[in-house]
């Protein structure tokens, strides 16, 4: 029950968010500091005969994260999903998988333009196996402490990364006409996966918590989607084989969730026009500027969308009254629940109503 109030709460809020007309809304998830049990390295597990196992050890993980927010009016709900680093978010579509300490890495299968026949939907892959067996596993354990979030996917000129390697990059100026044919079939492949997803993660209002923010983001919504092909490449590769195919990805969603990386920003002024995109989460990669103390660049790239900034409670009262001409999803790191608290009330003492 007191999960299911505080749902309430943030749903309103949320929907307010994303219905505003005028800038200077806030949202904000606080990250509490909790003893957790550390991720042991995906390889520690054979996951054909210890699939449950890691979800076990995921979720007992997670769970002191959880406790350690209880009652906290935020705008963060504890959710989880099947997660395996960043190699299953492509390997549905029938590749094999390299597991490395914190993430994993997709094996690319398309030796050849003219093996493009080798990619194959099928629920019987083996990670879209992994994927379908976790949520059915995870919905098992539901206690009523958590719910189940939606993973998201990449882009089509992401997952084409993903199945030709880095000959991908040699193909956009030598093979032009199998990469648009890749990228077709890959936005119909994206769009079957990410009808899975859908069907697994626990419907919310109508709408989903997405993993990548622990939002709301309403109904008829995609995401998170990325594209981190598009940083190692010209904007001009982008608006050729990027843009045109996530907006036909998107057709007919109310609600976009985009993620992208604060090193390279050069494409993201084409990526902001993107139709209905409701939220940009914009992460920091390693010994770079955190975007939040980078606010010129950040706004100057990003049009007028809906912003996700990470940032510690520290630096969220230092910079947030140069955001009031955005509406803006904090993501904070707090030292401890009270500092929790007070980041909580600060941000809805400054936000316009919501």
């Amino acid at each position: 029950m007191v999960l299911a109030k505080h749902i309430q709460g943030v749903v309103s809020r949320s929907r307010n968010f994303f219905n505003a007309k005028s800038p200077g809304h806030y949202l904000i998830n606080a990250i509490v500091p909790a003893e957790t049990i550390p991720v042991r390295p995906l390889y520690d597990f054979d996951l054909d005969a210890q699939l449950t196992d890691w979800l076990d050890h995921k979720l007992a993980s997670a769970r002191p994260a959880w406790r350690a927010k209880e009652g906290l009016d935020d705008d963060g709900i504890p959710g989880i999903c099947p997660y395996f680093g960043i190699g299953e978010h492509s390997a549905w579509i029938g590749m094999e998988v390299r597991q490395q300490y914190d993430t994993s890495l997709p094996i690319p299968i398309l030796d050849s333009p003219k093996d493009l026949s080798k990619l194959r939907l099928s629920e019987e892959s083996k990670w879209f196996q992994y994927m379908k067996k976790g949520y059915d596993y995870l919905r098992s354990k539901q206690d009523g402490s958590f719910v189940l979030a939606i993973r998201g996917t990449m882009s089509p000129m992401d997952v084409a990364n993903a199945v030709r390697g880095d000959s991908l990059f040699l193909d956009f100026i030598e093979n032009e006409e199998f990469v648009h044919r890749l990228l077709d079939y890959l936005v119909k492949a994206i769009s079957w996966y990410f009808g899975y997803l859908r069907t697994w993660a626990d419907e919310i209002d109508g709408g989903y918590i997405t993993y990548i923010t622990g939002g709301w983001m309403g109904p008829n919504y995609f995401g998170h989607l990325s594209n981190d092909t598009a940083m190692l490449c010209a904007g001009s590769v982008y608006q050729k084989f990027g843009l045109p195919y996530e907006k036909e990805l998107v057709k007919g969603y109310e609600r976009i969730l985009y993620h992208v990386h604060n090193e390279k920003l050069h494409y993201v002024p084409d990526l902001a026009t993107l139709p209905n995109l409701s939220l940009l989460e914009i992460t920091d990669d390693p010994k770079t500027t955190p975007s939040i103390e980078g606010l010129p660049r950040i706004l100057a790239s990003t049009g007028k969308v809906n912003l996700m900034l990470h940032a510690t409670s520290d630096q969220v009262r230092k910079y947030i009254d140069r955001l009031s001409e955005r509406n803006v999803f904090f993501l904070t790191t707090c030292t401890d629940r009270k500092d929790a608290e007070d980041i909580v009330r600060f941000v809805r003492d400054r936000s316009k109503p919501i």
